[in-house]
């Protein structure tokens, strides 16, 4: 693995790098990495700097993928709201299968790390609960995390990339920008979802076993992050927090996060991201990779071993640890 160099932290604010490659032939792919937690102005300027650029970029689909049907959430409250009435029919329908897998099948690593959360639960505000709640009520589905990180836009006073970059309005009708991504839609066209469910609650394979488990435990510790950023009182302190731990886990213990992740979050994302490089590079002379900044160090390690090397970098503000 390459030294991560995709983020700076000054004490004063937090940076993402862009590191362009390029190759023999001229080629070059920029690596644009985003920080899903930010100003407003971050993103204008990480948009500016695509301008007409072939953009790849990530958002996972776990809706349906026709604009039209997708409802979009300007906040925490709202996006609560929107995901509550589909929370409930699942858990509605599939209850009792959650209870018996959650008793067979959870290690006794994650029953404690849950031990923790419900030890921990009385002294969590109204809204960390209610994510705890559709946590376990989801079967602790992926999807989770973004109500995690709603939550501390909202008490850090940031914005969210996915609410600041409309990617609804604008995105999808953007020619230079193409979908590199899950989409759960497609995935799942010709199956079965609730026969897969239920054979995966009843009796998982080894294989799809530790993906969910290491899923409910990413989730736990992500809900016992958000308990801790809360009982922080200045939003500079909790700003300094998230500082702190993005460059401690994407740099110190890169190779840590990535085990500790499901592998279709990482390497099976990142192999979408590589077949789409090598596709492009044939008829392209620069291609933008806009992803978030933990895929950056498997990227930035696929383009040195297909010939590529460093040619310059540009760092962009996230955040100032102290409010504008």
């Amino acid at each position: 693995m390459t030294e991560f160099s995709f983020l700076d932290y000054d004490g004063v604010s937090l940076y993402s790098n862009c590191l362009v490659y390029q190759n023999e032939k001229g080629v070059e792919v920029h690596l644009l990495p985003v920080i899903h937690i930010g100003e407003a102005k971050y993103y204008a300027e990480l948009l500016n700097y695509i301008q007409d650029r072939t953009c790849i970029f990530e958002k996972i689909n776990l809706a349906s993928s026709n604009i039209d049907q997708q409802k979009f959430a300007k906040n925490l409250d709202e996006y609560l709201e929107i995901a509550s009435p589909g929370i409930e029919e699942f858990w509605s329908q599939y209850n009792k299968l959650l209870k018996k897998f959650y008793k067979k099948f959870l290690t006794r690593n994650i029953k404690s790390l849950w031990k923790m959360v419900k030890k921990e639960i009385k002294n969590f505000d109204v809204k960390i609960r209610k994510i705890y709640d559709d946590c376990i009520k989801s079967g602790f589905g992926i999807q989770n995390l973004y109500p995690i990180q709603l939550y501390l836009c909202e008490i850090l006073n940031l914005d969210h990339q996915i609410i600041t970059i409309d990617y609804i309005g604008d995105i999808p009708h953007r020619s230079n920008w193409i979908h590199a991504d899950l989409d759960f839609e497609e995935i799942t066209e010709n199956v079965d979802l609730a026969e897969i469910i239920e054979e995966i609650l009843t009796e998982p394979s080894p294989e799809i076993l530790e993906i969910l488990l290491k899923q409910i435990g990413l989730l736990l510790t992500n809900i016992l992050g958000m308990a801790e950023f809360k009982m922080t009182p200045e939003i500079s302190k909790r700003r300094e927090l998230l500082a702190n731990g993005l460059i401690q886990g994407l740099t110190q213990q890169f190779e840590e996060f990535v085990d500790n992740a499901p592998e279709y979050i990482t390497e099976g994302r990142n192999s979408i991201i590589e077949e789409q490089i090598m596709k492009l590079i044939v008829d392209h002379d620069e291609i933008v990779v806009f992803y978030g900044v933990a895929h950056m160090g498997a990227v930035e390690k696929f383009l040195l071993e297909h010939g590529f090397s460093l040619k310059t970098q540009q760092r962009f503000m996230a955040f100032k640890i102290e409010e504008n």
